[in-house]
Order: C-alpha cells, then sequence, then structure tokens
C-alpha cells in the first residue's frame, strides 16, 4: 500500500506537482498560464489518462494523489473518486468502479467471465464518456497483478476525457506503453526541516531517523509538538515508533492495535467508532494527533502500510490486543451497516468465524444491498464469498426490483436453500418435469419464508395470480416460526397486494394495515411507504379517485423520505393513472412523464413497459403510439411479464385490427389463468366481426368479472383502462364500480367477538357462513344435516376451543344466530393476535374458503370492587 505525507502537507513536492500538470495539459504551468485565447489551458489536452505515482512505503504517494487529483477535478470541472485497491481482481475492482459511477452491471449478469469484465469495461467507459471523473486507485500491487489491474483501467477510461491517477510502490511503465510514470522520492535534509519547522542542524539527525519519508516524520512532528526534545534523537524509524507507541494512553494503544489486527486499506470512521474499545473518539483524537493514522478523505481513516507493519511486529513480541476474530465478530454485529462497501469485505472475512453473528454478516450485508438495488457491490460480495454462501436469493429480489421477472425467477430457483420454494413451485405446475425427484417433494423443517414470497411477488409481477396465494401463506407461516416480524410484514403486505390484484380490495385492507403496524412499529419507513401505496391504491379499485390521488401522493412522499427512488416510481405511476380515472387526462399524461424517468433512474425495465403502455393509451390523436406500444410490447417479452404483452399485444390487435394479434394476446392471457383478459380478447375480436351475437357472447362472459356499467357499449374500439388493474376472480366481491359486487350470488364468512380480549382470559367468537339473497343455500332447511365445517387455527401465542373442526350452517341474518358456531379464546399474552378460520365441505373435505383476522389483546386493568373506598 502506497502511504505517506499529510494533509495539506505537500513539503518537497511543489517542483514535482508542476511537471506531472505541465504534462497533463501539455502547456507551461498552470500558475503563469490559467488561461489560453480565453479556454481553460488544462481543459485542451487530455493525452495522459493513466498516470502512476510510485515509490517506497511512506514516501506519501497517496498525499500527492489526493493532491493532483483535486487539482485536475477542479480546473476541469469533474467529480473525483477514491478507490483504495483491496487484493488483486480486476472485475472486483471494476464492480467497485461501476459502483461508483452508479452504473448498474445488469446488461452483463450472468455472462461468461471473459465477457464480464469486457462487458465492465465497456460499462465504466461509457459511464466515464458521459460524465468524465478523475479516479484515484491506491495501492496497486507490484508486479504482473498490478499490471493487469492497470491495463484494464487503461481499457476502462480509453477515448475518454477522464483520467486514472493509480499510486504503488513499484513502477508498472515497463509493462504498459500508454502508462505515464512518476517516481515520488523521499525528501531531502532541507524539505525534512521545512516539515518540521526545525534548522537545518536540529532536523538533521530527526532526518536520518526518518529515512526522509513523509509518514515518519509525521511521527516526529507529533512527538515535538510536546515542546523540545530531550535526550537522544531515535536512531531509527523502529525505535521512532516505539517511542511514539509509548507516549500513547492505553485507550490509543489499544485502538492502534485493533487497526493493525483488522489489517483493511481504510476504515471509516462509524466503523472504528463501532469497535469493542474504550474512549474510541478520544484514542482517534491522539492517533490522528499523533500523526499515526491519517485521514485520506472525509470520513474515513487510514493506518499506513509501513506503520501497520510496525504495530504487528510490536503486537508479536507480546504486546497483542484482541484478536481479529474477535474485532470482526462485534463490527459484524453492526445492526445497520454503513457504509456498505467497507462491510462487503467484512462479510467475506467473516465466513468462517467461530462467531454465529458474524458469519450472518453476509446475509445482512446483502439484504441491504438488495434492498437499495446495488447490484455492483452484491456481485462483488457475491465474487468474495464465491461457493462459500448461495446470493441467488439477493440477486433475485435485485433483479425482480430492475423489471427483469425472467431471470428473478431463474435466480431463486438456483437458491441453495429453497427446497420449500422447488416443491410450491413443482405443486404450481412450473416444474412438472422435477417431480421424478422424490426429495423434492419432502418438505424440510427449515422454510425460506424471503423465498417463498419473492416468489409470489414475482408472479404477480407476471400478471399470475394462480398459487401466489398459497406462497404468501406458506411464507407467513414460515416467518411466523422464525420469529421474524419485519419478514412476516412484508409477507402480508404481498398478500394485501394479492388481494388487490384480483380486485378484492376489502380483503387487502386487513393485510396492508396490518403491515403497516409492524412497518411502523419497527421504524422501516420504507415498508410503511409500500404499505400507504397499497392502501391509497384500494381506494382506485374502489371507484374513488377523488381520495385516491392526495393518499398516493402522500405515498410518494413517503418513498422519498425512505430513499426507495424504485418505491417512488411505482407510486408516482398510480398517482397518474388515478388522476385519469378522476379525469384529468393532462396532468396524468404529465406525470407518467415523471414516473417514466424515475422508473428509467431506478433501471425498473418492468415499471418503464408500463408507463409506455399508459402514455400510448391517454396521448391524444396524432401519438406515436403504434411505436410506442411496441416498446412496450419489447419490454415485457424481455422481462418475462406476460400480463403487460397480453393487453399491450391486444391494444395494438385492436387498434390495428389484426386478427393474429388478439388470438396472441387471447393465449397469453390464458397461459397467466387470466379469464377475464380471454374474454376481453374475444370481445376485441367481435368488435372487428360482423357478427352481432360474437359480441354479445362475449360481454355476457364479461359480465361474469364486471359490472355491465364498466363494460363498453355499441362497437367502441377502445377498452376500458381500468380493466388493466387486476386479474378479476369470477363473481369477485368488491365495493367498486370498476368490479362491482354482486351480493345476491355469493357467501360470506361473518366473524363476531362477542365479549373482551384480555390477556389471561376467555372471549367467545361467532362463525357463521352467510349465503346472498339468491344463492341456493338460502332456501335450504336450517335444520337439516350441515353442509360446512369450519375449524380455527392461533398464529400466535394463545389457545382456542374447540381444537377440531366444528359444523355450520349456512343461514342468512344476524352473525351469532342459528347455524352459527362458537369458538372460545384464551390469549397469553396482549399485544395483536393473528386467527385464521378454514371452512371446508363436510362431505368432501374440500376447502372452500380461508379466513385470517386480527384482534387486539388488552392488558387487564385493576378495577376496585364496589365495597371498597
Amino acid at each position: 500500500m502506497a502511504d505517506g505525507g499529510g494533509e495539506g502537507q505537500l513539503v518537497g513536492r511543489a517542483e514535482l506537482v508542476a511537471r506531472v500538470m505541465e504534462a497533463l495539459r501539455g502547456s507551461p504551468p498552470l500558475h503563469n498560464t490559467r488561461k489560453r485565447d480565453g479556454v481553460m489551458a488544462l481543459g485542451q489536452i487530455h493525452a495522459i489518462r493513466l498516470m502512476e505515482l510510485y515509490g517506497q512505503s511512506g514516501a506519501g504517494t497517496s498525499a500527492l494523489a489526493r493532491h493532483l487529483a483535486a487539482l485536475v477535478g477542479g480546473d476541469r470541472a469533474q467529480p473525483v473518486h477514491w478507490l483504495p485497491v483491496v487484493g488483486d481482481d480486476t472485475e472486483a475492482l471494476l464492480l467497485r468502479l461501476s459502483a461508483r459511477l452508479e452504473v448498474s452491471p445488469v446488461a452483463v449478469q450472468g455472462v461468461s467471465p471473459m465477457d464480464f469484465t469486457t462487458g465492465l469495461e465497456s460499462l465504466c467507459r461509457q459511464a466515464l464518456a458521459r460524465q468524465p471523473a478523475v479516479v484515484v486507485v491506491d495501492g496497486v500491487p507490484p508486479g504482473r497483478a498490478g499490471a493487469a489491474l492497470l491495463k484494464t483501467l487503461a481499457a476502462a477510461v480509453r477515448s475518454t476525457r477522464a483520467l486514472v491517477v493509480a499510486t504503488s510502490v513499484a513502477n508498472h511503465s515497463p509493462a504498459l506503453e500508454q502508462l505515464s510514470a512518476w517516481q515520488v522520492p523521499k525528501l531531502s535534509a532541507e524539505h525534512s526541516a521545512d516539515f518540521l519547522a526545525l534548522s537545518d542542524a536540529d532536523a538533521d539527525p530527526w532526518h536520518r531517523a526518518c529515512r526522509g519519508l513523509p509518514v515518519l516524520l509525521r511521527l516526529a512532528a507529533g512527538l515535538l509538538r510536546d515542546g523540545p526534545w530531550e535526550g537522544p534523537v531515535p536512531a531509527s524509524p523502529e525505535e521512532l515508533f516505539t517511542r511514539v507507541r509509548e507516549a500513547l494512553d492505553p485507550d490509543a494503544t489499544a485502538l492502534l492495535a485493533a487497526f493493525a489486527a483488522l489489517d483493511m486499506a481504510e476504515l471509516p470512521e462509524t466503523m472504528a467508532r463501532a469497535l469493542p474499545l474504550a474512549n474510541v473518539d478520544g484514542a482517534l483524537g491522539e492517533l490522528v494527533a499523533r500523526g499515526v493514522l491519517h485521514r485520506p478523505r472525509p470520513g474515513y481513516l487510514r493506518l499506513p502500510a509501513l506503520l501497520r507493519e510496525f504495530t504487528s511486529t510490536a503486537r508479536g513480541e507480546g504486546r497483542a490486543g484482541r484478536s481479529r476474530a474477535e474485532l470482526e465478530a462485534a463490527l459484524a454485529a453492526t445492526a445497520n451497516p454503513s457504509p456498505l462497501e467497507p462491510y462487503v469485505f467484512l462479510a467475506a472475512r467473516t465466513l468462517r468465524s467461530p462467531d454465529q453473528q458474524a458469519r450472518e454478516c453476509v446475509s445482512v450485508v446483502a439484504d441491504a444491498l438488495a434492498q437499495r438495488n446495488d447490484l455492483a457491490r452484491l456481485l462483488l460480495l457475491s465474487r468474495l464469498v464465491g461457493k462459500e454462501r448461495d446470493l441467488s436469493l439477493p440477486l433475485g429480489v435485485v433483479a425482480r426490483q430492475i423489471g427483469d421477472v425472467r431471470r428473478a425467477t431463474q435466480l431463486i430457483v438456483l437458491a441453495e436453500d429453497s427446497g420449500a420454494a422447488r416443491v410450491e413451485l413443482a405443486e404450481l405446475g412450473r416444474q412438472k418435469a422435477q417431480l421424478n425427484k422424490v426429495g423434492w417433494l419432502l418438505l424440510p423443517e427449515a422454510v425460506d419464508g424471503r423465498e417463498l414470497r419473492l416468489l409470489a411477488a414475482i408472479s404477480l409481477d407476471q400478471g399470475k395470480v394462480d398459487g401466489a396465494a398459497k406462497l404468501l401463506r406458506r411464507a407467513i407461516e414460515a416467518h411466523q416460526m422464525a420469529g421474524d416480524d419485519s419478514g412476516e410484514a412484508w409477507a402480508a403486505y404481498e398478500y394485501g397486494r394479492f388481494r388487490l390484484v384480483v380486485g378484492d380490495p376489502d380483503g387487502a385492507e386487513g393485510y396492508l394495515r396490518s403491515a403497516r403496524r409492524t412497518f411502523g412499529r419497527r421504524g422501516e419507513m420504507r415498508g410503511m411507504a409500500w404499505a400507504d401505496t397499497g392502501l391509497a391504491w384500494a381506494l382506485v379499485l374502489r371507484g374513488d379517485p377523488s381520495r385516491a390521488v392526495p393518499a398516493l401522493w402522500r405515498a410518494v412522499v413517503g418513498h422519498q423520505r425512505a430513499y426507495d427512488p424504485r418505491g417512488e416510481s411505482w407510486a408516482l405511476l398510480q398517482y397518474a393513472l388515478a388522476l385519469a380515472d378522476e379525469g384529468s387526462t393532462a396532468a396524468a399524461i404529465s406525470w407518467l412523464r415523471v414516473a417514466r424517468g424515475c422508473f428509467e433512474t431506478a433501471q425498473d425495465a418492468l415499471g418503464t413497459a408500463w408507463v409506455k403502455h399508459y402514455q400510448a393509451l391517454l396521448q391524444p390523436q396524432g401519438f406515436p403510439w403504434v411505436g410506442e406500444l411496441k416498446q412496450a410490447a419489447a419490454e415485457f417479452r424481455a422481462a418475462g411479464c406476460l400480463g403487460g404483452l397480453a393487453w399491450t399485444q391486444l391494444e395494438i390487435g385492436q387498434r390495428t385490427s389484426e386478427p393474429s394479434l388478439i388470438a396472441e394476446a387471447r393465449e397469453l392471457f390464458r397461459s397467466v389463468g387470466n379469464e377475464a383478459g380471454e374474454h376481453w380478447a374475444d370481445f376485441a375480436t367481435a368488435v372487428n366481426s360482423p357478427s352481432e351475437q360474437a359480441r354479445t357472447e362475449a360481454l355476457h362472459e364479461l359480465q361474469r368479472f364486471y359490472p355491465a356499467a364498466q363494460l363498453p357499449m355499441g362497437r367502441v374500439a377502445q377498452l376500458p383502462l381500468a380493466a388493466r388493474y387486476t386479474v378479476p376472480e369470477p363473481g369477485n366481491s368488491i365495493g367498486s364500480p370498476l368490479l362491482a359486487p354482486r351480493p345476491e350470488q355469493e357467501c360470506r364468512v361473518r366473524l363476531a367477538v362477542l365479549d373482551g380480549v384480555y390477556e389471561g382470559g376467555t372471549a367467545r367468537i361467532s362463525v357463521s357462513v352467510e349465503p346472498g339473497r339468491t344463492h341456493p343455500w338460502t332456501d335450504a332447511d336450517p335444520h337439516a344435516v350441515p353442509l360446512l365445517s369450519v375449524s380455527a387455527t392461533v398464529l400466535g401465542d394463545a389457545e382456542i376451543m374447540p381444537a377440531e373442526s366444528v359444523t355450520v350452517w349456512p343461514t342468512a341474518g344476524v352473525s351469532g344466530g342459528v347455524g352459527s358456531s362458537e369458538f372460545r379464546l384464551t390469549p397469553r399474552r396482549s399485544g395483536t393476535l393473528r386467527l385464521r378460520f378454514t371452512v371446508e365441505d363436510r362431505g368432501s373435505g374440500v376447502v372452500l374458503q380461508r379466513v385470517e383476522t386480527e384482534v387486539e389483546v388488552l392488558t387487564p386493568a385493576l378495577v376496585p370492587s364496589h365495597q371498597e373506598g
């Protein structure tokens, strides 16, 4: 590692700086010719794109690189990116650079190793062509490994106005023709005297002890700050460091030993303050003042390599402090790791830690990266841990968040511990060929709720609802068994989203509110914003856009406060659609443009495709809607979203009277189980047909899913915008004009809590099944053999009796009357308690419906009797 130099102290380097700057701009020194013919001289020539400062450890190459980068970046108006080298992995360095440049490597994910490196180079080159920058690569290793890194960086900045400033202890120019190498020499005796602010005679012994190296001169300056030096001057660098260490207080000595034990290139101050040591702030201040620790950039600390070597030697001589494993375990326990990149390397180190919590650091960091959609650093972590830890699940999360649902599904199936997920997939018919493997049918004891939840979310993204409910119920149970409140809340949110997709906002609200309460209790702002978005969208499905519009805007603000660009994008899309439903088409078009920009920034291809789809539908005549819809169709196809592709192909076929596209849309609807979509395709075909009977039949079928008021009248070519919002179930019960209720044909499960629910007490809960007015069970004999049975399950710490199922008769009227059944609930602790009731056909045992609800268990208050007082 190249180190040395002090903050702002570049004594003896003025001539070298002038020569380097002159070479960079190909003109006289900067301070003499700031401008030439009104143009910045430094901005005229950028022939040098890769330069190296080399010198022995402690010569101050890092400080000089920082100074030069600031000069060049300031004059070129370019940002400066600082990349300390860790190891010699070129792909890892490129991934870190792409993260600094805020470019996602999604385009090169999953390609061959050779194409991966070339692709990363191309991505970085494109980003630097758009926004040139100065990149400091600090600590390039000597030999072939360093030459390979520099060659890769040269390819990344080729044909750009960017500049790479590398530091090293070796000169790599013989191996790289395009490298401009500059040696950073030791300081002369005269410059050492200037550094220490001493006379030449007084400075001479210090200069000899420090060997003219700035990193050691800083230590000498730290000793001299206490006053005039008494006694003999240290004779060697080792003796000098010993004197410095002896001057430290015990807390600073312990912290110094910790830095040496961790052996990290840099340490964020936040990470340093998490070390399990006493008085860390005071110790940091002393070590910086003594010149032992350096600040290479704001918020970071470094123990130079030369001093790290001296400290490690002292530890080997019996001055040992906490072990590296102990320190790493303490840092791995950090609840919210930030900044994330140093924790990526820490997580890779803790894979074999004897501490269980430390070994879980990989999962914590991977989840944090997935939440931030940070694919570059997630791929970096995956590369560092190799085959020792499978990261398919968080990679699948990111794939889903950027709209690549096909790859997301593939990654989830590849997840190392996804046995339960594979069983669910097989049961859904997605992997029928694998059913021959009997082992896959044996459900393991540990079910990963995250995988089940993500698979369901991906299914909903694709427009598929079949099987999603089962996956999510299993996910909720798995999170409950694991005691994972956050995971359970996310699973509840996704179940609420599922109910919204099938057109049941009433059923969705309970889950969404439950999830929001949990998120609020845990302080998860991101989860709260997503739950608020779902609750606001429920108002749209109810046909109440006037209330939905402000609610969705509050959700947008919530996502902004949670720093969740993807959530903000989806909330903006729904906000625009609510405006369209309200009749504010011009405003909706304007906000769709905003949402499109947000989706593109968040790199969410699926969201971008939906925006293009809706933009084509809402734009006035004359808008090139065909091209926009074809783009949307291509993006839906690439993302694996068959539901979006079906609606887009149907729209194009309807508008162009192309039967083959309508037929393709119908087949796509069938493949995702959207029966209502199939009938919309039939209706589109009938509109272009001379047969009135075909149109009448199509409308008749659609009436099983939608109220007549929402269906097209006459031979209209435009399909209702709102039809795309859901994958409705036949006869779905929903209190909105979008999918109006048909209560006269339905049965509803009614629950009634007949007593107060208190911890340690017993409360009665009545369950009844209430048929609609025209339902065939309405006129059945209430005293005949019961048709149904109902069982109760407590998803929490409570007891419910009877434990077995009880009979129930479908009875119209008030809950708790004839035909109802009664359960007795005894909670063991206060708080929210979830209950599940399952209604079955007594003859066949087929489950007809499951209903879940929550009750609040209160703590009993002490109430004085009338005789007291």
